[in-house]
């Protein structure tokens, strides 16, 4: 089951093999999960309403990777309202940051990530921006979720 705020995001995640893929700004994240549930494995990048559905959603023994919680960044923050889910289903609850990752699987990544990507058996898409000086622009658009792909920089030609 897979999530993205736009038409274009939902499209490639169907091309990439997603059984399940939906627009959670035109359809309710909880109503999908409910019908189509229950959630073992969960990478959440997201965090407050999505992640509280995902937590009532589980299934027992569900394992949860936590990468960020964009929902709250120009907020504050938002609230986890289920979690005490986490107890009640026995769910393992797991934060991950590739800069504490990177040390240990660093070289074993760049030896095999980028011939994934070059042969096409990994797929992406990006959106580039020209410039420096449009940094402040990129972000604000990931951080609103009006990107429609990996959003890069090129700040210069090499």
């Amino acid at each position: 089951i897979a999530s993205a705020g736009s038409d274009e995001k939902v499209a490639f995640m169907k091309s990439i093999g997603a059984d399940v893929a939906f627009n959670y700004k035109t359809m309710k994240t909880v109503e999908v999960l409910e019908k189509e549930g229950p959630v073992d494995v969960y990478w959440d990048n997201v965090g407050g309403e999505t992640l509280d559905a995902a937590l009532m959603a589980a299934n027992v023994n569900a394992r949860f990777i936590v990468c960020g919680m964009i929902s709250g960044y120009n907020t504050g923050g938002q609230p986890v309202k289920n979690l005490m889910q986490v107890i009640a289903k026995c769910i393992t609850l797991q934060g991950f940051s590739v800069h504490i990752l990177e040390t240990k699987y660093g070289t074993e990544f760049y030896e095999i990530i980028p011939k994934r990507l070059g042969s096409g058996e990994l797929k992406y898409t990006e959106e580039l921006t020209d410039g420096l000086d449009k940094v402040g622009e990129v972000i604000l658009r990931v951080q609103k979720g009006e990107n429609k792909a990996k959003a890069v920089v090129k700040v210069a030609d090499m």
